[in-house]
């Protein structure tokens, strides 16, 4: 599970960690009903191409992999049925995040801790940051994202979302 805002090096290798223990990988986006702000500034639609093209490019047999966008649930303590009525059958969930391992370990889901690239250097909040001071970003994702962000002319958006003084609904 993750925002994948953008999807970057350290979440493909994520990827091929999993497919490296186990036969099948969802990777669940979440936030899906979030885009065009600061902290989510692409759309569900849009991280499912992103992700779905970097898995291509690096030769990951696609027949293994589900990439399914959820939205944020307000009531938390249902969370965990919405994972399993939305997603299909999973076994574990692989997460670094002690609050969602927390929910998933109270509702007996055997939550893993994958060994994660350098968190600091492979961090999308420090990407988006980059692309938009025009820092050598394109070397911490996929080279189909970074093909992908110029069709779209991500930086662009990057730029003006950045500035905006327009505060859409925050999360």
């Amino acid at each position: 599970m993750g925002r994948f805002q953008p999807f970057h090096l350290g979440h493909l290798d994520l990827v091929k960690q999993i497919l490296d223990e186990c036969d099948q990988v969802i990777i669940a986006i979440t936030s899906s009903q979030f885009n065009y702000l600061e902290k989510d500034p692409f759309t569900a639609g849009e991280r499912i191409e992103m992700i779905y093209d970097s898995l291509k490019e690096s030769d990951i047999d696609l027949s293994r992999c589900f990439i399914i966008s959820i939205e944020n649930q307000f009531n938390i303590a249902t969370w965990v049925s919405y994972l399993k009525a939305a997603l299909p059958h999973f076994d574990k969930v692989y997460s670094g995040n002690d609050y969602v391992k927390m929910l998933l370990a109270d509702s007996n889901i055997n939550v893993v801790t994958p060994k994660f690239l350098d968190r600091k250097t492979y961090n999308a909040t420090r990407i988006r940051l980059m692309i938009i001071s025009n820092d050598n970003w394109q070397n911490l994702v996929p080279n189909a994202v970074v093909k992908f962000l110029q069709k779209i002319n991500g930086k662009h958006r990057l730029d003006v979302i950045s500035k905006s003084d327009t505060k859409p609904t925050e999360h």
